[in-house]
């Protein structure tokens, strides 16, 4: 961070949440002073500035930015020493340290709808939870999939003994490249539970949810159904990266004669080539298993427990989703000690999410980028609310709620088709298929209006007709907020 001793309102705020410094740091840390005196300044950062900080400390840990040392995914995998591990969870370190007051930092200004995630993980699961909240929630919070040095034994600790966690650093890191986007353009924040920093919280965490799981049936078996879920999801590729990818050559050697695999004429060594191939293709796969190296830890995580992410949601003012079904069932059954935002969102989180409408498997980080660029966050989240107001039924939580949500909100799309296309036909009978035809072939210019569509057409039909055409497409969003999904569909198409 440079040095300056003047600083308009106007600038980015130094704490880089992507706000101006008059709407964001102004009157309350004074900057100029940590700037001129050069002071860490690492302390004052928003969690957005948190975030790329430290991807930024990935990125000198494993050398990215080095000239001529990453050329391929083979060179970026290798770049994963215990060395690089070790600084990575220095830089977590650094990024929030133990004496930091979580609770000050995570508190957020009131206004914002922001969803946390305590969901699958996995590169797949994680994605589709934020792109399909992204579209009614400002923000989504994340839980840190690293584990933090200070919560864990000395023999599990990271900074210690980093070696037997370069695979599964790779995958974080993986996690963490594939949202960067979407943490530079302030959607996604990713932040660490008050249980890191609290031992004897985190303890308590541990003993309520077992008190609680101990006596409720119904959250057992819900548990035990999650389970067997996330096994069907996970298994297979599980299985094949850690007992054929990673297995040692020589082992699969043994197999490979073993099981007779030779007999349609292939050699172990095209089996072994083969098997090499997909070890370097795999971005998470990092190398085979050494008979006689280190073993490696592998952590499989929903970001946090529920007590710990019920403190964490009332803290930021958030409510919770997940795709998991025990978790929803936690949130069910505590909903009369929930945040206003979390009755308020909760349940339809749970609806959206559960949604099977194709519009919804569409959505991608530019959709979400043109909601908030048009200024139409707001209006579609209202939208949203409206449309489940008139679906869900008496029970928010029931499962029905998913089905009666696609149905309505379908319901809705195809209004809004049905609309636009009268409002093509219209236009076609004033000025005629040929002037107009290579104008509509684009497809529904949703956002805009577009000058240039009047200024062509007028040329063959009269003025006020088409002005008027022109203003039923301009305003066509805001009288049928579905239309977003039309966007959607029309980009896939």
């Amino acid at each position: 961070m440079s040095r300056q001793s003047k600083m308009s309102r106007n600038d980015p705020c130094p704490c880089w949440t992507g706000k101006k410094f008059k709407n964001c740091c102004c009157g309350k840390i004074d900057w100029e002073s940590i700037i001129r005196e050069g002071r860490d300044y690492r302390p004052y950062l928003s969690v957005r500035g948190r975030n790329l900080y430290f991807t930024n400390r990935i990125s000198d840990a494993l050398q990215l930015n080095a000239p001529g040392t990453i050329r391929s995914l083979k060179d970026y995998k290798a770049a994963f020493t215990t060395d690089a591990v070790r600084k990575i969870h220095e830089a977590a370190m650094e990024v929030w340290p133990p004496n930091i007051d979580i609770f000050e930092v995570l508190r957020r200004p009131s206004g914002d709808v922001s969803g946390l995630y305590i969901g699958d993980y996995s590169a797949d699961y994680i994605t589709r939870g934020i792109v399909r909240h992204s579209i009614y929630a400002n923000k989504i919070i994340l839980f840190d999939p690293f584990i933090y040095p200070r919560s864990v034994k000395d023999e599990f600790n990271p900074i210690f003994n980093p070696k037997q966690y370069r695979a599964q650093t790779l995958k974080n890191v993986n996690l963490w490249f594939g949202l960067l986007p979407w943490i530079e353009e302030g959607i996604v924040e990713i932040i660490r539970p008050p249980g890191d920093f609290d031992h004897e919280l985190n303890w308590k965490f541990i003993e309520d949810q077992m008190r609680k799981f101990q006596g409720n049936l119904e959250l057992k078996k819900a548990s035990e159904e999650s389970v067997d879920e996330l096994s069907k999801r996970h298994t297979d590729k599980l299985m094949y990266q850690q007992l054929l990818l990673g297995a040692p050559d020589s082992y699969l050697r043994h197999k490979f004669e073993e099981l007779g695999l030779g007999k349609d004429g292939l050699t172990v060594e095209d089996f072994l080539k083969s098997v090499q191939q997909d070890r370097e293709r795999d971005p998470d796969f990092l190398e085979p298993m050494d008979p006689k190296g280190d073993s490696q830890l592998f952590t499989i995580t929903s970001g946090a427990s529920y007590p710990s992410a019920a403190m964490t949601a009332s803290i930021t003012g958030s409510y919770l989703f997940t795709d998991i079904y025990v978790k929803w069932r936690e949130i069910e059954l505590d909903r009369e000690s929930h945040s206003a935002e979390n009755k308020m969102w909760a349940p339809f989180a749970k609806a959206l999410q559960e949604t099977p409408l194709r519009y919804l498997n569409n959505l991608r980080l530019d959709h979400a980028l043109t909601l908030r660029k048009e200024g139409r966050l707001e209006s579609l989240r209202a939208f949203l609310r409206r449309v489940w107001k008139d679906a869900s039924s008496d029970n928010e939580f029931d499962h029905e709620n998913a089905l009666l949500l696609a149905e309505e909100l379908g319901n809705r799309i195809r209004e809004a088709e049905q609309e636009w296309k009268k409002i093509d036909s219209d236009l076609l009978k004033i000025v005629g298929t040929t002037a107009v035809g290579g104008l509509l072939a684009a497809g529904p210019l949703i956002a805009a209006g577009h000058a240039y569509f009047l200024a062509a057409a007028a040329g063959v039909a009269g003025l006020g007709p088409i002005i008027n055409s022109t203003r039923q497409r301009r305003s066509f969003p805001d009288r049928f907020p579905a239309a977003f999904f039309m966007k959607i569909e029309e980009d896939e198409a």
